[in-house]
């Protein structure tokens, strides 16, 4: 009985693939300048709002910086109209009436902002009322001949506030003295850096204070519709914990509502490290 040579068993053979070149990471973006060189360029950089216009869009942002204002930087417009009004006056004396009345509108503008917190429904509140009174002095004096309007616009008119060169520059030069202990104090408190683990707050001469995210969510607020026109989109970033209480709450952030989509792709990084940990762990297991 011939028996057939056996074939030798094939060799498993060995497959080695050659590991793909590694890229390199792309360089992050940072939003946040670091120290007093950064503060400098903070502010002629128009506040931080160039960087943010100028900012592209398909870089990846790693953090964000903002900065709280205190109450002092509102003064910035009737300062800005002292100055300007000043100038027109000097130059063409006739104009005085006018600015007058224009310096005077700025400034009970920016004293109701620092003196009010006059929020959406309030102004729209207000603004019925004014709206009503003014129908009903209107009607009066229509029907019932009773000039309201005309005597409440003429006491005002008759007086002819001009405006004087000499006292509303110095006024403006001691708010404009405000103005710059309200910016010192920018730098000293008000810097605020949002990263995807947690917020970091740098206090002038005290040190840090760092707040983890986990478990918060965070939520705008534009508490003062006046506020948020004098601090060009300002408002307030609340930290809110499952229970729904605020933890934390940073007010009169500059530019919040034209730096928010940014602090979006912050926590939107945040919420995807968490939510892949599961995926990741489980995916260990299965290799193991």
């Amino acid at each position: 009985m011939s028996q057939q040579p056996s074939q030798p068993a094939a060799q498993p053979t060995e497959s080695v693939t050659k590991p793909a070149a590694a890229r390199p990471a792309p360089r992050p973006q940072h939003a946040g300048h670091h120290g007093l060189f950064g503060f400098f360029k903070w502010i002629f950089t128009g506040f931080g709002l160039l960087t943010i216009l100028g900012r592209r869009s398909q870089v990846k942002i790693e953090e964000v910086t903002v900065y709280t204002v205190p109450k002092p930087f509102y003064l910035w417009a009737v300062i800005l109209a002292g100055f300007a009004g000043c100038f027109v006056v000097h130059h063409f004396p006739n104009s005085a009436v006018v600015m007058g009345w224009i310096y005077i509108w700025v400034m009970m503008y920016t004293l109701v902002t620092l003196l009010f917190d006059l929020g959406t429904l309030k102004v729209l509140l207000w603004s019925g009322i004014i709206l009503l009174l003014w129908v009903v002095c209107k009607y009066i004096q229509d029907l019932k001949n009773i000039q309201l309007l005309s005597w409440f616009t003429g006491f005002f008119a008759n007086m002819r506030p001009k405006l004087d060169a000499g006292f509303v520059k110095v006024l403006s030069w001691f708010m404009l003295i405000l103005w710059l202990g309200g910016v010192f104090q920018t730098f000293a408190r008000g810097r605020k850096r949002f990263t995807p683990n947690g917020i970091e707050e740098w206090y002038l001469g005290e040190g840090c204070e760092i707040t983890d995210r986990s478990g918060l969510h965070f939520v705008t607020r534009y508490p003062d519709l006046f506020e948020s026109f004098l601090g060009f989109g300002c408002g307030s970033v609340h930290a809110i914990d499952g229970t729904g209480r605020t933890i934390k709450h940073w007010d009169n952030i500059l530019f919040l509502f034209f730096v928010w989509p940014h602090l979006e792709e912050i926590i939107e990084q945040r919420s995807a490290t968490v939510d892949n940990a599961p995926e990741a762990a489980e995916g260990q297991k299965t290799s193991e």
